[in-house]
């Protein structure tokens, strides 16, 4: 590839860049030496010069660099001077023609000599055969071209081409093939200057006009002529058979073999020319072929091709009688005739060919388009001056218009008044004598331009980042990754070079980004065409791009370019607006930059750090940074960096941001967006801090005043807390420094931060809500806390409602709709501590609602009364319980038993509370005898704190199912669970050798064990403690009673262990029967055997002898 050096002239559809630096052309006799043509095929170029020689350079991977683009180097491979005449005095290569399907070029010297070498390195070729009186060759059937492709440097594909070889008086068909080269046939037409092809038509002229020539049939149809003022008739004139090829000179002979499969028609063909005798006038000719057309008064007939002098000549104006009749004045002399024009021949589609014509070389020039039939197809194009090249790149007509350079026009365009002016047409200026052509293949080019553009780079959206110290080592090779990328993406691939005296370029499609981006108006530019006008711009260039489905990955990024540059100028223009006052802003600005905005696929992290620091605090950016088009980056830097931009804001383009964010807002979940999670973080962050904006007293007094009508903001802020945020840490700060403590608990529920809901909502109340939206606040609280299931939040809210009104608070404890049921005691004894003018009201519901007169009982022993004096004094103590049951409930498994854990969590540090429950445990479990019931009686108040206690006391009940119950879904303590069945009740925390309970027992309380396993919440857990169940002690269960349990829905793959114990079971007594009845078999054998071999010791017995 090579570096785009330099534009010349403007931006337009396409531009110039070097090709070749330096080329070696001077010889030691001439030093003005010039190109005059050249072919390059994969890495070779070959260039001819004006001192006829050609040069082959070969092209050599560049030097790597890491920030200079890659631009190949061209090294002289050889130097070849080709034969020439002795006659012209300063002769030239005039034409190369490359041949790669057969590895042959062939050379046209300006002397006519046409010579013949192999490629890649240029020796000569069908044993030195050479054609003399050569004016052009070419006439390659461009379909074949299009449908075949260009083969590859070292390609072994062999394929002919035909080549139509312009002589002085015939046009010669010449087949090149690898080994050798055959003439095919002769066509006798006279002076053709130059033809192009498609299949069998050939579209040749000579020097006086156009005309379409069938290869095959030999028959033609004459056009319009190249120049409308010429002094002659027009005429395509056949020539005379020409002369035996033993006629000429030995030294020039050449030696064409004939193509063995059209010998005999060839033939004939030239039999039928040479003796074609003239036709009669009067007679009616009959042409056969699908291009013979009628005469007409318009057009010219068709006919077939006969020497000249036996047929008649091409028809042309007859002559004036001014031009037949004597000057009668002989002592004028006559005028200058005028320079001739050159014929022009392209063919855009398979079916059209585009011709020139005009009236002198500095008069306006017109391309006309005509088909295969000769009818012309569609509209004229107009040229500044006649022009002296002119070639089709796909939707383009490119011409060289002397003494201005080249001119490019549209040939394809339908709805013209659509398109830009640049879209339509473009010039780029050159001096001297400018040639084209297209050669076979070149390497890709890299435009610096577009790669500067579309690179992406980092940036710092927050202005306390320096962008330069925060760059890592992963920024490194991310940045290598994003040059080759758009050293990729700016890389354009053409076929033309362009070359005038020793300079060579490439001709490239300017890249859209770049062609595009010239039409944008700069920010920094002042009292250009005033903001509203750049605002028009703009929005005219992003109209432009929207019509661009991209295609490939180069479009994709051109397009995402442009449409960000355009939503980032919009936005900056009307943001200074805002600041100016220098126009009005109206409904059709602010909805235009929204739809500009909203398409242009920026990360709206950049939007956001427009609007000053308040917002740039919402941006949530990792340490990977934000990556960006290098041409935006500048943009918005220098938006960012304006004084204009970002400190003051009307309603509108509050408006205008919230309805931006709503909808990237749209987009989440979708998967397609780059840096998700930081994304959203910040379009909710920054949604959240305009919606409050716009809530707030300092905007609240333009409302109704706006430009596009808005909606209810406070409505939008609830679907947004109700819809969830994720940023919640910098949502709960933004809404505390707004003030907004209802919106905020709003956002505590949706994250089941309950306790925090409840504390904001205290706040409200007690400052008697501020703002009017908690209405009803206690009642609420009420409500909420009935739905609860925590059990210390109620308790303390609970109390605090009571303590503020006893009605409401006392419901929280005593309603039957309550999540969570507290025993009287237990409520009597927070009521008494915290809300003592409530413990009056609560008894009374005791009694004479509930009818419940049973409170006491029996005292407890020391360690129970100590323990619940502790508990009822100290709420720590509860408080350390309860933290001991979550603590102990959080660990994975496996896990001690909670007696090991709370043994080993003892230290001597510990109160002397928890040593003595310790104790208590220990006795509980012990075997002395006490008052079970009794004592159950006084623990049940403190049944959620003394859970341990509750299933040694059910053990002692009997209550196995309780215990059970207890230690799986209380305690989540499923070891102590498998020893209450191994070993009863009377096991559990304590140190004593355990007994082992009777098997009967034991599986009645397995069955109990499962049953409880089943019901665990926790899927994870219900499907881990039922598997290990059964795979270790499967053998307490009966296989019926665990498939009747076990949910049908489980895979076997659960089960597993203990259906292969089972089924090992029922084999091993199968085989273990079937093993008894085989021994028993064969002791009968053995019996039957002695019992055989008795009778044959004793023989037979005679009875009565």
């Amino acid at each position: 590839m090579a570096k785009m050096e330099g534009k010349l002239g403007a931006v337009g559809p396409y531009m110039l860049q070097n090709l070749v630096d330096d080329l070696p052309l001077d010889t030691p006799e001439r030093q003005d030496v010039t190109v005059t043509c050249l072919e390059s095929w994969g890495q070779n170029l070959y260039v001819g010069t004006s001192a006829h020689e050609i040069l082959h350079l070969v092209s050599i991977p560049p030097t790597p660099h890491p920030e200079a683009p890659a631009k190949p180097c061209y090294i002289l491979a050889s130097r070849l001077q080709p034969l020439a005449a002795s006659t012209p005095a300063n002769p030239f290569i005039k034409q190369i023609l490359v041949l790669p399907t057969v590895s042959k070029a062939l050379v046209l010297s300006s002397t006519g000599w046409l010579t013949f070498y192999t490629l890649p390195e240029f020796s000569p070729a069908y044993n030195g055969t050479k054609l003399k009186d050569v004016s052009y060759i070419g006439g390659l059937d461009l379909n074949e071209e299009e449908r075949e492709g260009i083969p590859e440097e070292g390609s072994s594909e062999d394929r002919p081409k035909l080549v139509m070889c312009h002589a002085k008086n015939k046009i010669r068909l010449v087949r090149c093939l690898s080994e050798e080269i055959r003439l095919v046939k002769d066509l006798p037409l006279s002076a053709t200057l130059t033809s192009i092809r498609r299949d069998s038509i050939a579209c040749v002229a000579n020097n006086e006009n156009y005309s379409l020539l069938d290869i095959e049939n030999i028959q033609r149809i004459p056009l319009f002529p190249i120049s409308a003022v010429s002094d002659d008739p027009p005429s395509l004139t056949t020539a005379a058979p020409p002369p035996p090829e033993h006629d000429a000179p030995p030294q020039r002979a050449i030696s064409l073999s004939p193509d063995p499969q059209r010998e005999r028609r060839n033939s004939a063909v030239e039999e039928s020319t040479r003796l074609a005798p003239t036709p009669d006038p009067q007679s009616r000719s009959v042409s056969a072929g699908p291009l013979s057309r009628p005469s007409t008064a318009n057009r010219m007939s068709g006919s077939h091709l006969a020497p000249s002098g036996e047929g008649s000549s091409s028809p042309g104006p007859a002559a004036t009688p001014q031009q037949a009749a004597p000057t009668s004045r002989k002592s004028q002399p006559p005028p200058l005739p005028p320079k001739p024009l050159m014929p022009n021949i392209a063919s855009p589609s398979p079916g059209e060919f585009l011709l020139t014509t005009g009236t002198r070389p500095e008069d306006p020039g017109v391309g006309m388009f005509v088909n295969l039939e000769g009818d012309v197809t569609r509209g004229t194009i107009q040229f500044e001056k006649y022009p002296d090249q002119l070639l089709v790149q796909g939707g383009w007509v490119i011409a060289v218009i002397p003494g201005k350079g080249l001119d490019m026009q549209r040939w394809d365009m339908e709805n013209e008044e659509v398109l830009d002016e640049s879209d339509r047409s473009g010039s780029i200026p050159l001096e001297g004598m400018v040639k084209m052509k297209e050669v076979l293949s070149l390497e890709g080019t890299e435009v610096a331009d577009a790669g500067r553009t579309l690179k992406l780079v980092r940036v710092a959206l927050r202005e306390s980042k320096d962008e330069e110290e925060t760059q890592r080592e992963e920024d490194k090779f991310r940045n290598e990754e994003e040059r080759i990328v758009a050293r990729r993406i700016s890389t354009v691939e053409s076929r033309v070079v362009v070359f005038s005296g020793r300079k060579v370029w490439t001709l490239l499609r300017c890249p859209l980004a770049v062609q595009l981006d010239s039409r944008l108006p700069s920010f920094a530019e002042e009292n250009f065409d005033g903001i509203v006008a750049r605002v028009h711009r703009v929005l005219h260039v992003l109209q432009e791009v929207q019509s661009i489905e991209p295609s490939t990955e180069t479009q994709f990024h051109e397009v995402s370019f442009v449409r960000q540059k355009c939503g980032l100028l919009v936005l900056g223009e009307l943001l200074r607006i805002t600041q100016k006052q220098t126009a009005d802003i109206t409904a059709h600005e602010i909805l235009k930059t929204e739809v500009a905005l909203m398409e242009s696929a920026l990360d709206p992290r950049f939007i956001v750090a427009l609007f000053g620091p308040a917002f740039q605090d919402d941006i949530v950016e990792s340490d990977k940074g934000v990556w960006v088009y290098g041409g935006i980056k500048e943009v918005f830097t220098n938006l960012r960096n304006s004084a204009e931009v970002g400190k003051s804001f009307t309603r509108d383009v509050l408006l205008l941001l919230k309805r931006y964010l709503a909808s990237w807002r749209q987009k989440k979940g979708f998967g397609s967006v780059s840096d998700e999670k930081d994304v959203f973080r910040t379009v909710d962050a920054a949604l959240l801090r305009a919606l409050l904006m716009l809530d707030s007293p300092e905007y609240l007094k333009d409302k109704g005043k706006t430009v596009v009508p808005e909606g209810n903001i406070r409505t939008e802020i609830h679907a947004l807390l109700d819809a969830g945020l994720d940023n919640l840490d910098h949502a709960t700060k933004l809404l505390e420094s707004f003030n907004r403590l209802y919106f905020l608990s709003i956002v505590y529920a949706r994250a089941k931060q309950y306790r925090k809901v409840l504390e904001t909502w205290r706040r409200i109340i007690e400052a008697d809500d501020p703002t009017g939206e908690f209405k009803q606040g206690e009642e609420r609280v009420k409500n909420y806390l009935l739905r609860l299931k925590e059990p210390d939040l109620v308790e303390e809210f609970g109390c605090w409602l009571a303590s503020r009104n006893s009605t409401l608070g006392i419901q929280v404890f005593a309603s039957p709709d309550s999540k969570v049921r507290l025993e009287p005691s237990r409520v009597l004894e927070l009521l008494k501590e915290k809300a003592p003018d409530a413990v009056r009201a609560y008894v009374e519901y005791l009694v004479v609602e509930q009818k419940n007169e049973t409170y006491a009982s029996d005292l407890l022993t020391l360690y129970l009364t100590d323990l619940l004096s502790t508990l009822s004094s100290d709420p720590t103590a509860s408080d350390s319980l309860q933290t001991t049951y979550t603590s102990y409930r959080a660990l994975s498994n496996p896990k001690p038993t909670y007696h090991e854990f709370i043994t080993d969590n003892s230290s001597p540090l510990s109160p002397p509370w928890w040593h003595n429950r310790l104790r208590f445990l220990s006795l509980l479990a012990s075997s002395t005898s006490y008052d079970v019931p009794a004592i159950t009686a006084k623990l049940s108040p403190h049944s959620s704190v003394l859970v341990p206690e509750m299933v040694i006391l059910h053990g002692r009940a009997a209550s196995h199912k309780e215990a059970l119950h207890l230690l799986v879904h209380t305690l989540a303590d499923y070891d102590t669970a498998i020893n209450y069945c191994l070993f009863g009740g009377m096991s559990l925390f304590t140190v004593s050798t355990p007994t082992i309970t009777p098997r009967s027992e034991q599986q009645e309380l397995f069955q109990l064990l499962l049953d409880e396993f089943l019901e665990l919440q926790d899927v994870g857990q219900r499907v881990e403690q039922t598997s290990g169940l059964l795979e270790k002690f499967g053998q307490w269960l009966e296989v019926e009673y665990v498939l009747k349990k076990v949910p049908d829905e489980w895979s076997v793959a659960i089960l597993k262990g203990f259906l292969m114990s089972a089924l090992r079971g029922l084999v091993r007594e199968r085989a273990e029967v079937r093993i008894q009845r085989r021994l028993g078999g064969a002791r009968n054998l053995d019996v039957e055997a002695r019992w055989v071999k008795l009778v044959d010791e004793r023989g037979p017995v005679v009875e009565g002898a």
